[in-house]
């Protein structure tokens, strides 16, 4: 079977240019400073019923960070998001609940292509974010950390106290040039 050729675009001069090469999905995420190393993968929602309200609420991967689905690819314009568990399930981001990352170190992603994207922390959320028990104005306010961005951004998102799961944990990194 013939492989097809690579697509083809005019530019304005009439010389042609290749496609650029399809962005790879995200496989891994590694943090130096702090150990963490761990394979990522794709997850989505469920509705959840709560008295007579339907909420959506994002699942998180066990034993991996779990990358939204509707959020941006590793190196492109728009913001990468990750969750994972800090007290269950592999821990994933425990170091993450236990505010060890912090605002200047390095963040790795890898897509299946073998490509390394680096961001720098540049947030975090200290204090942790009251979820439960939250109004629904706060909620809301915190879910601005999950919306789609125009700059190249990887957020984490993760629970704590270590104990529970009423806070959140938020640390934002920012592609590096």
């Amino acid at each position: 079977k013939e492989t097809p050729a690579p697509a083809v675009l005019p530019t304005v001069a009439g010389t042609p240019v290749s496609e650029p090469p399809a962005v790879g999905e995200p496989n891994r995420i590694v943090i130096p400073k702090v150990g963490l190393d761990a394979p990522v993968v794709d997850v989505g929602w469920k509705v959840v019923e709560r008295g007579d309200q339907r909420y959506t609420e994002w699942e998180t991967a066990d034993n991996a960070a779990g990358r939204h689905v509707n959020s941006a690819q590793p190196g492109e314009a728009g913001n990468v998001v990750l969750s994972g568990h800090h007290n269950t399930k592999g821990e994933v981001f425990r170091a993450i609940s236990d505010m060890q990352v912090k605002v200047g170190d390095a963040i790795y992603l890898y897509n299946d292509q073998g490509q390394r994207f680096t961001y720098i922390v540049d947030e975090v959320t200290d204090p942790p974010l009251l979820e439960v028990g939250a109004t629904e104005e706060q909620r809301v306010a915190n879910a601005h950390y999950m919306l789609p961005t125009n700059d190249s951004r990887v957020t984490l998102i993760t629970c704590w106290p270590y104990w529970t799961n009423t806070h959140r944990v938020i640390v934002v990194g920012k592609l590096a040039q």
